[in-house]
């Protein structure tokens, strides 16, 4: 299960190569800066200027007070994700867990700061639903060609998007519509991969139009020990857009998403035990209307009205949720002061094979300012109060105080509370229900800095810390949702980004999450979060050629050391993943890529049944694809 010597040395050869980039930025001379006449097409590596996801509202990205990780459309376009959910695993601090390529989508999670309880937003239209995990949410993102930026916001932020955002907040922007276009994929790859898509977009007359219908398949796959494992997809997804300026002022849009897919998936001791593969369905679908109305210049208003359908069957178990939501958002600048104004009406109904018919309510008013007091510092305070149907009310407040120490550096504290509400199957499932439950009640505090050193380099660092009151969690004890106890985290990252020239860019990352120990889980969530995380990432482009080399790091995942577990939890406690991207344009709107996952093979887990009150033994978990390789076309006309 250990590494060959000939890969390990070859990924040693691999680091040391970054490691010399960026040895080579202390001088600041090695490189040439991007020039005037420099190709406009080479110059797609520098972030939007601006970031919207701390505060609802536009800010200077580097100004935020708020640890913000910005994927832009660019990055996606070379890369070739397959959806949000492979996206998320590149970015600094943010851990992924799932089952297999196929399957059990539901009990997948998506950590930030140590935390699954992350808020997914479209245009900030949150698309969270009662019962649901943001993985299963990322899983059906797939029209990715059609996104502009994807911003990912590390830190409570429950004051302005709820309940569900104590870990964090990823927000999808997607593209504006500029003209006609039409743009044709097919991808085949390594273990019965099939990837096809259609994507149309147009404009005229004031209105604006993208659809796009993407095909999903892959089948059996091998892990990076050469064993094969049953798993197969096949999905289906659609996209539908349509836009109308109805004046200057005023622009109304529709959005439909729907995704189905059906799989069959098998873990390590399934295998073991001659035990047949698990087969699920999945069918989500959402719709919702926008309207943005720009009053003045010093007013502006978003209305929205959404509806969502989410379906899902696994091995016996079902869960259905129909989510109704409204909101409203009005923004006013007077003088120094930026404010803005909320509200938030959500209804869940559940059901399923083990719960019927069960309604949650939840009613939010939420207000912010952001205080320019002088034009270095600026004071962001804000308050939310929830009132839900099972839990009554509850006031979440949150303030944040951000410094200019100099022109290209910038320093902040905050401090946020949270409250968190026990979803219907946790209240009421007939298997793993406690309708007992009280809601989880916490506070986050931060302070980070960054620093633009000029010629394209830049730094980031931040800490946090957060207090959790009657955790909710899932007891081996009595095998229901329990609150587990209250439990305490924190952590810090450091990340640096370096442009060399208009051609080549490269970041480099560490994180440390500590996860305390509650009365029923062991630290850093049984193991299942790293306690460390090294990013890496080089990225090439020039006229025709672009390339992407990723890497992760997970550092320390031994699992728990308990009676029970008397094996191993994981097939390594520590382990490399490296992921390459190429592209070339054979014509002006022509391109073939590769995309190579694991590129050198690595046997690992990112999910684990060797927990003993599971029924699990050591060495049982859930295998990850080996050495995998996509070939593609992309043709637009």
């Amino acid at each position: 299960m250990k590494r060959t010597c000939s890969n390990q040395k070859l990924i040693h050869a691999v680091l040391a190569g970054i490691a010399f980039s960026f040895m080579s930025v202390g001088g600041g001379h090695a490189f040439a800066a991007p020039s005037d006449e420099a190709d406009k097409a080479t110059q797609e590596h520098v972030l939007d200027e601006t970031v919207i996801t701390a505060t609802r509202t536009p800010v200077e990205d580097r100004k935020a007070n708020a640890n913000v990780t910005v994927i832009t459309g660019k990055d996606l376009e070379r890369r070739h994700y397959t959806d949000l959910k492979q996206v998320l695993r590149d970015v600094p601090g943010v851990i992924v867990n799932q089952y297999a390529p196929a399957g059990y989508n539901n009990t997948d999670a998506i950590y930030i700061n140590g935390s699954s309880d992350v808020v997914i937003l479209v245009d900030g239209v949150r698309q969270n639903y009662a019962g649901g995990s943001a993985a299963s949410l990322a899983a059906t993102m797939k029209d990715l060609s059609g996104i502009e930026r994807i911003e990912v916001l590390h830190g409570s932020a429950s004051t302005l998007y709820g309940s569900d955002a104590k870990g964090g907040v990823i927000n999808i922007i997607t593209k504006k519509i500029k003209g006609q276009k039409t743009t044709l994929e097919a991808a085949y790859g390594s273990f019965g991969r099939q990837l096809y898509s259609v994507a149309h977009e147009d404009s005229a007359d004031g209105w604006d139009w993208r659809m796009k219908y993407q095909k999903d398949k892959s089948g059996d796959f091998k892990d990076g020990n050469g064993e094969t494992t049953p798993s197969e997809l096949d999905a289906n997804s659609i996209h539908f857009h349509l836009g109308r300026q109805l004046d200057k002022s005023s622009y109304v849009a529709f959005n439909l998403h729907s995704y189905r897919d059906s799989d069959r998936y098998q873990a390590l001791y399934e295998k073991k035990n001659g035990l047949q593969p698990k087969a699920g369905d999945y069918d989500y679908a959402a719709g919702n209307m926008i309207w943005n109305w720009t009053i003045d210049d010093t007013a502006k208003n978003q209305m929205v009205l959404a509806r969502s359908k989410y379906d899902y069957t696994a091995g016996g178990y079902g869960l259905k949720v129909w989510s109704w939501k409204f909101s409203d958002q009005f923004d006013k600048k007077i003088d120094d002061h930026l404010l803005t104004a909320g509200f938030e009406f959500t209804k869940d109904r559940t059901d399923g094979t083990q719960l019927t018919n069960r309604d949650l309510l939840n009613r939010s008013f939420y207000l912010q300012d952001q205080w320019s007091i002088v034009p270095e510092l600026k004071l962001i305070a804000g308050v939310r109060y929830d009132s839900n149907s099972a839990f009554g009310s509850h006031t979440s407040p949150s303030v944040s105080l951000g410094y200019d120490i100099t022109p290209k550096t910038h320093a902040y504290v905050s401090y946020s509370e949270y409250f968190l509400t026990p979803t219907p199957s946790n209240l009421y499932s007939s298997w793993y229900g406690n309708p007992n439950l009280k809601p989880e009640t916490g506070d986050t505090r931060e302070v980070g800095i960054t620093h633009d050193f000029g010629s394209g380099f830049d730094l980031a660092a931040h800490y946090f810390k957060r207090s959790s009151e009657n955790r909710i969690g899932y007891s081996f004890v009595t095998g229901r949702y329990a609150n587990v106890g209250d439990e305490k985290a924190h952590g810090w990252d450091v990340q640096l980004a370096k442009r060399f020239d208009s051609h080549v860019r490269a970041h480099v990352g560490y994180t440390h999450t500590n996860v305390g120990k509650t009365d029923q889980r062991a630290a850093n969530i049984d193991g299942y979060i790293p306690k460390g995380q090294v990013t890496l990432g080089v990225d090439y482009k020039n006229r025709q050629f672009d390339a992407s080399l990723l890497a992760r790091g997970m550092i320390d995942r031994p699992g728990p050391q308990a009676a029970d577990v008397l094996g191993n939890f994981f097939p390594e406690d520590s382990y490399w993943v490296f992921d390459l991207a190429l592209n070339y344009k054979v014509a002006a709107q022509t391109k073939v890529y590769l995309k190579v996952n694991n590129l050198f093979d690595q046997f690992y887990a990112e999910q684990s049944n060797a927990r003993g009150n599971w029924g699990g033994n050591p060495d049982e978990w859930w295998c990850a694809p080996g050495r995998s390789f996509l070939v593609g076309v992309e043709h637009s006309f």
